[in-house]
């Protein structure tokens, strides 16, 4: 019986079962400063050279959208998985891009590592699915190379959401060491077994009736994905109260979220919770309580390296000083409210608190400063702020670089364009970023 690659700590590698590329928007630059300038905190100056960091980029692509469209800072992606650096280095270079580094090394090995600092360290798909001695590493790096000020942004699965996926994990990860087949061959069978368990009246769906809803979603996903995603032996969603305890042992304070939509409760907490909430302590307490209300199963946590708060005099300044220009595919002239599908099912968003904002972004960028003489923002900035966070979530908006350059960016399009498996983007060196294109019907 062959065996299922598991070379990285217990972390499938099998190139087999390639995982997928996926690209984080979160983990930009431009969107982890404008998300932590909304909530009130000193955000790294993008005007000037700054480092950026990615602990586990996997295929790569986050890193190389980042690099190519941001050529004022210097970009370093680590993973331990060779075949997926070697890919990922050979795009860049043939796409040319001086300012990307990729990293072979373990996490452990690379918490050793000295070197500059980092204005910028982003992680996602690894905090809850390696071990505790990867973790501690995790925390290593980040007391060690995070400058002060420089923010965080973390990403993981999350209980009480993904409570239910426990018990199908296991089975999943027993059926990877077990079963017979390559990687592909053993995820189609255990998903098989899953079925049948589902399809024959197991108490455990029946029991969580959403654990049936997540295994359709698994069966409509690729077999490298559910291999990474699932087969590895240290698979454990966490708890926020630990997470956020965790990094403030090396000195990094919890801001909010980086999916800014969460941090308003409005919009994202069931109307009965939200009074309730606002009485809770800000911090593990209240995150908890929220993850509830959310029944949260992925967060995207940020945090502060020695926290820069703003006073309401610099932080009204610092959002004055933020442009934000409309994206491909922002809705033409509202006729009506907006709808936004969140964890908490949809959310009407009032055509007049969003339509001032919208009509002037579709002439062209604007600033904060500006949009803010609209009614009816003029009276109220925060509503403003509150209006551009949850556009830029929904995909209407995003935040613009201070200034303009040249970047590689048509020449990473040009070689992401015929690979496998890559997300239809287009790369907007505007916004030092990536959006989905809006494919035809």
């Amino acid at each position: 019986m062959s065996a299922v690659a598991m070379d990285i700590d217990g972390y499938v590698a099998d190139a087999d079962a390639a995982y997928p590329m996926h690209f984080h928007r979160e983990q930009m630059p431009a969107w982890l400063h404008a998300t932590a300038t909304a909530l009130g905190f000193r955000a790294p100056d993008l005007a000037r050279p700054y480092r950026w960091c990615e602990l586990g980029s996997g295929a790569g692509l986050t890193a190389l959208v980042a690099a190519a469209c941001n050529p004022s800072g210097r970009f370093t992606a680590v993973d331990a998985d060779a075949a997926q650096i070697d890919r990922a280095r050979g795009i860049a270079e043939r796409a040319g891009l001086a300012n990307l580094e990729f990293v072979h090394a373990d996490l452990r090995e690379y918490a050793t590592h000295s070197g500059e600092s980092f204005d910028f360290l982003v992680s996602h798909g690894l905090w809850a699915w390696v071990s505790d001695a990867v973790r501690e590493a995790i925390l290593a790096i980040v007391e060690r190379r995070l400058a002060p000020g420089g923010l965080l942004e973390l990403g993981y699965m999350s209980h009480p959401g993904a409570s239910q996926l426990q018990g199908a994990q296991r089975l999943l990860h027993e059926a990877g060491r077990h079963l017979e087949g390559d990687t592909p061959a053993r995820v189609t069978a255990a998903l098989s077994l899953l079925r049948d368990l589902a399809d024959g009246g197991a108490g455990y769906f029946a029991e969580h009736p959403g654990a049936t809803r997540q295994l359709d979603a698994m069966e409509r996903e690729p077999a490298g994905y559910i291999a990474h995603e699932f087969l590895g032996a240290h698979w454990q969603p966490q708890h926020v109260a630990d997470v956020i305890r965790a990094f403030a042992g090396v000195g990094c304070g919890f801001l909010g979220s980086a999916t800014p939509i969460e941090n308003i409760d409005a919009l994202s907490v069931p109307a009965a919770l939200q009074a309730r909430l606002r009485s809770l302590p800000p911090g593990p307490l209240a995150e908890t309580a929220r993850d509830l209300a959310r029944n949260q199963s992925l967060r995207r946590d940020l945090f502060q390296r020695d926290t820069r708060r703003l006073g309401d005099a610099a932080h009204l300044d610092a959002l004055d000083a933020l442009v934000f220009a409309a994206l491909p595919g922002e809705p033409p002239a509202l006729t009506g409210d907006l709808r936004f599908d969140t964890r908490i099912g949809p959310v009407t968003g009032a055509r007049e608190l969003f339509a001032p904002a919208l009509d002037a972004l579709a002439e062209g960028p604007q600033s904060f400063a500006r949009l803010r003489t609209l009614a009816p923002y003029d009276a109220t900035p925060g509503l403003l702020n509150q209006a551009l966070q949850a556009l830029t979530w929904a995909g209407f908006v995003h935040a613009c670089l201070p200034s303009s350059r040249d970047t590689s960016a048509d020449a990473l399009a040009r070689q992401l364009s015929p690979l496998p498996g890559v997300p239809a983007l287009a790369l907007l060196p505007a916004i030092g970023s990536a959006a989905v294109r809006q494919v035809p019907r």
